[in-house]
């Protein structure tokens, strides 16, 4: 029986100290770490923007090989996320909350403990420095009953914050070792397509048509845009489906961009295109040499491990119906990308 009471005893105190130490812990936490990563903040970015791409280097996703990952929402954008299930992580779930396109990105996580769920956010901000980016990581949060008893015996910054220095070691690693860029004779932009409507001809034909099937039908196009007193968003469009260079053929549409439907005479139609992450490109010249703006945009989309997706676009600002130079031509070139 005095064992019993000893034990007693024992469960009460262990029980106080418990209480004291919920009472007296730290409310809250903040784990910071930084790194100088060798690439300008624009290099730095996609990698933690982008859930998926942050997988890849995070030192938590390397602690258990048979973790059970599902991504959710449109990778790199705000609402995005992913959902993970772990015998040594436990379960969480992430959302990113804020983007600042090559300063910072947010997210906010939640922990699946067993004795409740704990909230934190979480910060990475890319600051130009000598001799690349510094990448701050850092995560804060509040903490419940259960965490300040925790916190008083377990310091939160010695325990995350070794990860955080791995993690973005590991960072540092993964942007060093990314493809090399050389330097493009066509500056590319990264920059979002609103989105457009066009009164269009579309066909499939032989690339060697491509020439008279713009002077035929983008003359008979603004005709109808005329008649219907519709207003031009956009110069005469290439709108490019497939090329290909065995058949040498192209499934491709030539049309104007319009502000609102026009209805489409017999032989033409309307295309609607959503707004889309686009590269955009302007080639000056003629369009002999045009093929060489498509190669390079094709190796920054490589080398950027990019996806881009149909159609191109090829808006002819200035060309042989406006300008008899042909050094004076310009063309902008759109690709979508995911």
């Amino acid at each position: 029986m005095k064992i019993l009471k000893y034990l007693l005893y024992l469960l009460i105190a262990l029980v106080a100290v418990g209480v004291i130490l919920g009472l007296v812990g730290p409310k809250s936490y903040k784990v910071e770490r930084s790194a100088v990563v060798a690439g300008t903040p624009d290099v730095v970015w996609p990698y933690i923007s982008s859930i998926r791409k942050t997988t890849e280097w995070s030192p938590f996703a390397k602690m258990d090989s048979t973790m059970k990952i599902e991504y959710t929402g449109k990778d790199g954008e705000v609402g995005s996320g992913s959902k993970w299930e772990s015998k040594k992580m436990g379960k969480g779930e992430q959302s990113i909350t804020s983007l600042d396109p090559n300063k910072s990105s947010k997210v906010h996580l939640k922990f699946y403990m067993p004795w409740g769920m704990s909230e934190s956010d979480s910060y990475m901000n890319l600051e130009p420095d000598a001799g690349g980016t510094r990448v701050t990581w850092g995560m804060t949060g509040n903490n419940n009953f259960m965490g300040r008893m925790m916190g008083a015996v377990m310091s939160m910054d010695k325990n995350v914050g070794p990860m955080f220095e791995s993690g973005l070691k590991d960072l540092q690693t993964l942007v060093a070792s990314r493809p090399k860029v050389v330097k493009s004779n066509y500056p590319i932009a990264t920059n979002q397509y609103p989105g457009g409507q066009y009164l269009a001809v579309r066909k499939m034909l032989p690339m060697s048509e491509i020439s008279s099937f713009f002077s035929q039908n983008i003359p008979a196009i603004m005709t109808e845009i005329k008649k219907a007193k519709a207003e031009m968003t956009t110069p005469p469009t290439g709108i490019y489906y497939s090329w290909d260079e065995k058949k040498m053929e192209t499934a491709l549409a030539a049309g104007i961009g319009v502000k609102a439907d026009v209805k489409a005479p017999a032989g033409m139609q309307m295309i609607h295109l959503p707004a889309s992450k686009a590269l955009t490109l302007e080639y000056r010249g003629g369009y002999g040499k045009m093929g060489d703006a498509h190669m390079e945009m094709g190796d920054y989309i490589k080398n950027n491990n990019l996806e881009s997706v149909a159609p191109v676009l090829e808006e002819y600002i200035t060309g042989p119906g406006t300008e008899p130079d042909s050094t004076k031509w310009m063309t902008r070139i759109i690709y979508f990308i995911k």
